[in-house]
């Protein structure tokens, strides 16, 4: 008889919830609609704000954490799903950048078309990268990871020169037919319905039998095998959907900044990624990101704070305003570390742990 009950119970308790879950959605899509106006026009409703006010942010800085979600999302899928530890991601950022420059800057097609090529060069290259995963392991695959970056980033390097000279590659406007996307407001809503479709994509795809079994080689790959998981192909086919999300991070970034050089992708540029991931949660697209959010922007706003101090003098102007990109770094690699050590899993434990802490105290 419980048994028969049960699930009635649940789907009852989630039909009372539900509505509050909606009204919840729908205000969060109300402020990602209207942030960027917000940001635009530096006013809420025609009131205006200071920059501390609007935490020092701007909406170039969001689109730039738009298309770094999009890389965290596809490594945390590759590392924190996959279990396959990867420190050569800037490698699928360059090589999406580069097949842009081929198929937009020389050949001029159009920008879909150019992301669509991006994101099969990508899967390929993943595909490349992740051979050896077949036949190595540990750090000896993430040595085999850091070779592809170099790799990848001296044949950028190579094309650059060979086409380019020094001075970078550009990168044209892009545009979706008629429709131009030439400000920050335009790219802000191409971006954002586009980090949505690959989260909820990732989140689609993770609850397939081929996820499962990615999350099962992840945990124990004998085990997984002894299920009848084909681990070499889900680890390619891991390395392929990631690189291929990557490389479309990387071309867009390349488009958003107009121009780009080989030394923008080099291995720093990889181990943000990582950063981020670790921050935000291994193993969460949510928080891929959070870790995404923090790292861009809290640097940023912890300029904003310390801007109060413009107009001191002696000690606090030396440290706050004479010494500030060192503050800023000290301030946000403290805060890193902290969060490291009181929440291991990463924010996505942290907030989950938090939740679990509001519903003991609801229903104690």
């Amino acid at each position: 008889m419980s048994d028969t009950l049960a699930p009635a119970t649940v789907a009852a308790a989630r039909a009372k919830t539900s509505p509050g879950k909606w009204i919840v959605r729908a205000i969060v899509l109300a402020v990602l609609i209207y942030a960027p106006f917000v940001l635009t026009s530096r006013s809420i409703f025609g009131i205006p704000l200071s920059n501390m006010q609007l935490l020092n942010l701007g909406l170039t800085q969001i689109n730039l954490m738009l298309i770094a979600m999009l890389g965290a999302l596809s490594l945390n899928f590759l590392t924190g799903s996959a279990g396959l530890i990867s420190i050569g991601h800037a490698a699928f950022y360059a090589t999406g950048a580069m097949t842009a420059a081929i198929f937009g800057t020389q050949l001029g097609w159009p920008f879909p078309l150019v992301l669509v090529c991006a994101a099969i060069a990508g899967a390929l290259a993943g595909i490349l990268a992740g051979l050896p995963s077949l036949r190595v392991r540990g750090l000896y695959f993430v040595l085999s990871t850091l070779a592809v970056h170099y790799v990848v980033v001296f044949l950028f390097q190579e094309y650059q020169f060979a086409f380019f000279g020094v001075v970078g590659v550009p990168f044209a406007q892009p545009s979706i037919g008629p429709i131009a996307i030439d400000s920050p407001i335009r790219w802000y809503f191409f971006l954002l319905p586009l980090v949505a479709l690959v989260y909820f994509g990732l989140r689609n795809v993770l609850a397939t039998r081929e996820g499962r079994a990615l999350m099962a080689m992840r945990d124990h790959e004998l085990a997984a095998t002894a299920m009848g998981a084909d681990v070499r192909i889900l680890r390619l086919k891991a390395f392929a959907l990631s690189s291929a999300i990557a490389a479309v991070a990387g071309a867009l970034y390349a488009h958003l900044l107009t121009n780009a050089t080989s030394e923008v992708f080099g291995i720093n540029f990889a181990i943000q990624f990582i950063a981020m991931i670790i921050i935000g949660g291994l193993g969460s697209l949510s928080g891929s990101l959070l870790g995404a959010a923090v790292w861009l922007l809290l640097p940023t706003i912890i300029t904003g704070l310390t801007s109060f101090a413009a107009d001191s003098t002696g000690i606090v102007r030396t440290v706050l305003v004479d010494h500030r990109p060192q503050l800023v770094q000290m301030i946000f690699g403290l805060i890193v570390i902290v969060l490291l050590i009181f929440a291991p899993g990463g924010m996505a434990d942290l907030i989950a742990k938090l939740r679990a802490a509001l519903f003991g105290r609801r229903h104690g």
